[in-house]
């Protein structure tokens, strides 16, 4: 039976919705409506974009190669693209690696102040030698707050968790100031490049980026290349033909690599959800389950998340974790009363993203559903967050509209537009057993491989001596590592970890 809207409207505002749906006894399918079912949220409208930098799709192949570039990194290990994977909703699929964890505001590793962040480069001076960091080093170093999605992004008006991107862009290398709203994208595409933990080196400067994109063959260590990726290679050869093609001349610019890159994400629109399918009129594109799961999420999780992107861009201290610990928007600010506020997200694509928040302290959506069902864990907190107490059969409603509903198939499969290459793999040099250590069992997993037929899954890890070649001469190079003294393992070595430096044709199935 369908309600009418102007019920539906009334009813879903409602606190009492579930009884009243009860004592009727009417089972429920929303009828659609222009402008969202029953008129609770709207339709996604087209991606914004500032007229500084109008959408081509000359600038977005471009911005496609450079969110890939993993030679874009001063290690040629990192791409923005390797802690933003569509099929993780848009962040970073490494999180459940013990090695993504940053040891929080008292720098101490195994307690609850942890953050799952994403993993970067090795503190490293750019003439070459490594930095001890005191927390990370010989390992790769961790970000401080989870990688947010990068999918819808652009239907804010400032981005990171802190919003110290936008809402203007300035120009990296001149100071000037080239969109003065709308251009969150663009100020936050450059700000990793040049980061030490994320991509860059000590003192790595535009002019150095520059020389190596002129200099490299675009994506040449990433595989899988998706079909307009191979068509610009043959067309486009190399970065100075791409900025070419895309901007009218061969200048290569952080401006320009901005512009581009941020072209490619306004591509990037998450609007085939179930939800978006059901506004547009197919009633059963919802389960009657995930109606409800609306409904309800109507009720409680607006307005933070009412806007067609399902979060509103704002800033709220919610209640995560103490605001001394990691104070967000007022450390941009330096107003004490933004301590401890962090970036609504949008929710599109939620289900792919675990764990959850700007720590990663919530493992999944029934954990971040307790939470809000209980008010928040900490004070202060926004006063819209109040305890819903909701029972369990409502909260597992809220999931499913939440998990099912707001997945974008594209996303999920990484289907064109969110179709991308394939980015090296990361391995422990010596671990053959792939358990995320070196030791002697490494060694028999590698002699069974040699002579009793056994199955290792990364030939790269095995490679101990890094000659091309898995032979009898890598279990002993381990074996004299082990209890010889011998020097570390060639890079990415036994104590760190990260992709091969060494061209080779031996696979790495992890």
């Amino acid at each position: 039976m369908l309600l009418p809207s102007t019920i539906l409207t009334a009813v879903s505002r409602c606190l009492g919705i579930c009884a009243l749906l009860a004592a009727l006894c009417l089972p429920v399918v929303v009828a659609a409506q222009t402008g969202g079912p029953g008129g609770i949220l709207d339709p996604l409208p087209p991606m914004p974009q500032p007229p500084e930098n109008p959408l081509t799709d000359q600038k977005a192949l471009l911005g496609k190669f450079l969110f890939w570039e993993e030679q874009l990194s001063h290690d040629n290990s990192t791409s923005c693209g390797t802690c933003h994977i569509p099929e993780a909703g848009g962040s970073d699929p490494r999180v459940q690696q013990p090695r993504s964890i940053h040891p929080g505001y008292d720098g101490i590793f195994g307690n609850d102040d942890d953050v799952v962040g994403s993993i970067g480069v090795v503190l490293q001076a750019c003439g070459g030698d490594t930095i001890d960091d005191g927390v990370f080093f010989p390992e790769r170093q961790v970000t401080g707050r989870r990688s947010p999605s990068f999918i819808a992004a652009g239907y804010h008006p400032t981005l990171f968790w802190d919003g110290r991107a936008g809402p203007e862009f300035v120009d990296p290398e001149t100071g000037q100031v080239l969109i003065p709203v709308g251009g969150a994208l663009e100020a936050q595409a450059v700000a990793p490049i040049l980061s030490m933990v994320e991509m860059g080196c000590d003192t790595l400067g535009w002019d150095s980026v520059r020389q190596k994109l002129i200099a490299i063959t675009p994506l040449a260590l990433a595989t899988d290349l998706p079909d307009d990726i191979i068509d610009g290679l043959i067309q486009f050869p190399d970065y100075p033909a791409l900025f070419d093609n895309a901007f009218g001349d061969p200048e290569i610019s952080a401006a320009r690599i901005a512009f581009a890159i941020a072209s490619y994400e306004r591509t990037l629109v998450p609007d085939r959800t179930p939800f978006d399918l059901f506004n547009e009129g197919i009633n059963d594109a919802l389960t009657e389950n995930q109606q409800l799961g609306l409904l309800l999420f109507a009720d409680n999780c607006l307005p933070c998340h009412e806007t067609p992107a399902l979060g509103d861009g704002s800033f709220r201290n919610i209640g995560v974790r103490p605001a001394f610990e990691d104070e967000g928007l007022g450390a941009v600010t330096g107003d004490p009363e933004h301590a401890g506020q962090f970036k609504s997200p949008s929710l599109r694509n939620v289900g792919l993203r675990a764990p959850f928040f700007h720590n990663g302290g919530k493992a999944d959506l029934d954990e971040v559903l307790a939470f809000y069902n209980g008010g928040g864990d900490f004070e202060p907190a926004d006063p819209l967050i109040v305890e819903m107490n909701l029972p369990n059969s409502e909260l597992a409603q809220i999931k499913d509209f939440l998990e099912q509903g707001l997945t974008d198939p594209r996303v999920e499969f990484a289907l064109p537009p969110f179709d991308h290459p394939t980015m090296q793999p990361f391995f422990v040099r010596g671990d053959s057993n792939a358990d995320g250590a070196v030791d002697i069992s490494d060694a028999i997993a590698s002699l069974q491989f040699l002579f009793t037929g056994g199955v290792i899954l990364c030939e790269d890890a095995s490679d101990s001596n890094d000659d091309g070649t898995i032979d009898i001469a890598d279990p002993v190079a381990l074996l004299a590592r082990l209890f010889v003294g011998a020097a570390p393992l060639p890079a990415p070595s036994d104590i760190s970890f990260g992709p091969d430096p060494t061209p080779d044709s031996l696979a790495c199935l992890y």
